[in-house]
């Protein structure tokens, strides 16, 4: 007997669980994400705030494939105002010296285009991004949390301000899943909305499908390209180092979603629909994936002069909706499904994922609180046939 979409949606969300980054990471993580906004605190006459962005913020982090692979907290660094500093100096003289004596960092610091990259030898698989900003005057900007970030030239060694607006990309974010993360938080009583919103590094507790969707749309792509050569050994073909940006999936799956409750209904409603999106977007023959929080940042720039780019992430969206596709899924039998989920978002990951889904079952047959569904044939407390012996979830 074939899985029901409610069983897949199951599966995925188990599978989204365990790509999510463990409770003691996140916690190490947050830790030092407070700790430096307090000690910076401590080291200045400047107004700053401290806050995260990107996949902590969004709650849509997924573990690396290999576990020599770090995990990353973006890391913006916001002075009220430019205090008069330039945008090199902001850098390599205002926030480094602060990372530098910073007795906690005991790895490297490295000059990345537009932040900081740190090393915590400390924590393992983890390092932080901290990029220098300062926050935009409103009467020079309309635009709400509006900042200037520091980028470095590195070709012509020259330093600059760019515009950025992280936090107004986070809140279009949640507001594109707002009516179903307020019906999932609303499911646990012991979720507060209004610490939440206080805590963005938090919101990644509560997860809508969209949020899933993005995780899993993110692990399929890092499976993908795992097989793919790197940039030396490319010979100028597709090559590891063009596969899909996060900031682009994350963007089109958020423009795409339609308030699903299902996180497999989601995943195929955004890929039915991003290619026709994208191609509708183009501007003077040109792709064209607006920051939906800074008009004018084109996030698929990139794909403009770069073949490969391009083509690399069409090659991923076409693969991903074929291999996503409901009723591909719905066509195969519990071991065909169960191998191909494997070779979708890794084999060690997704084994663990059925070995605990059978272990659950057993227990709940053995107990006597699941039982089958006489006209679908799935386990649940409220089945009527009884089951002696099990092997729903064996391949």
């Amino acid at each position: 007997m074939a899985y029901t979409k409610r069983e897949i949606d199951n599966l995925l969300r188990r599978v989204v669980d365990k790509l999510d980054i463990s409770d003691a990471l996140f916690n190490d993580a947050k830790s030092e994400y407070n700790n430096l906004g307090k000690w910076i605190a401590t080291q200045t006459d400047y107004d700053i705030s401290i806050y995260p962005q990107g996949s902590f913020s969004l709650g849509t982090v997924i573990r690396p494939i290999s576990d020599e692979d770090d995990y990353d907290l973006d890391l913006v660094c916001e002075l009220a105002e430019s205090y008069g500093l330039e945008a090199e100096e902001l850098k390599c003289e205002v926030v480094k010296n602060w990372l530098v004596d910073y007795k906690r960092i005991s790895g490297e610091i490295e000059e990345k285009r537009r932040c900081w990259h740190v090393e915590y030898e400390e924590i393992p698989n983890f390092h932080m991004d901290v990029i220098p900003a300062y926050n935009v005057d409103e009467a020079v900007s309309s635009v709400t949390g509006m900042i200037d970030i520091t980028e470095h030239d590195e070709e012509n060694d020259l330093y600059k301000y760019i515009g950025s607006n992280p936090s107004g990309y986070t809140e279009w974010f949640f507001g594109r899943c707002e009516k179903r993360l307020t019906a999932i938080m609303e499911a646990y009583n012991h979720q507060i909305r209004e610490e939440v919103e206080i805590e963005p590094l938090e919101r990644n507790r509560a997860k809508t499908p969209l949020q899933q969707a993005v995780q899993l749309l993110k692990r399929h792509r890092d499976v993908m390209f795992d097989s793919y050569p790197d940039e030396e050994e490319a010979n100028g073909e597709i090559s590891r180092a063009d596969k899909p940006i996060s900031i682009l999936i994350t963007t089109i799956a958020a423009q795409l979603y339609d308030n699903e409750d299902s996180t497999i209904e989601t995943l195929n409603d955004i890929l039915a629909k991003a290619e026709r999106y994208i191609e509708s977007h183009k501007k003077n023959e040109k792709y064209y994936i607006e920051n939906p929080s800074f008009a004018g940042e084109n996030f698929a720039d990139k794909w403009n002069y770069s073949e490969n780019r391009r083509q690399a992430f069409f090659d991923w969206l076409r693969q991903a909706k074929k291999d996503l596709n409901m009723v591909y899924l719905f066509s195969m039998n519990r071991v065909e499904l169960l191998k191909h989920i494997k070779s979708l978002f890794g084999e060690e990951l997704t084994t663990r994922v059925i070995n605990e889904m059978a272990q659950e079952d057993r227990e709940g047959i053995e107990t006597g609180k699941l039982m089958m569904e006489s006209s679908t044939g799935i386990l649940s407390e409220n089945g009527d046939v009884e089951i002696r012996t099990n092997h729903h979830h064996s391949g």
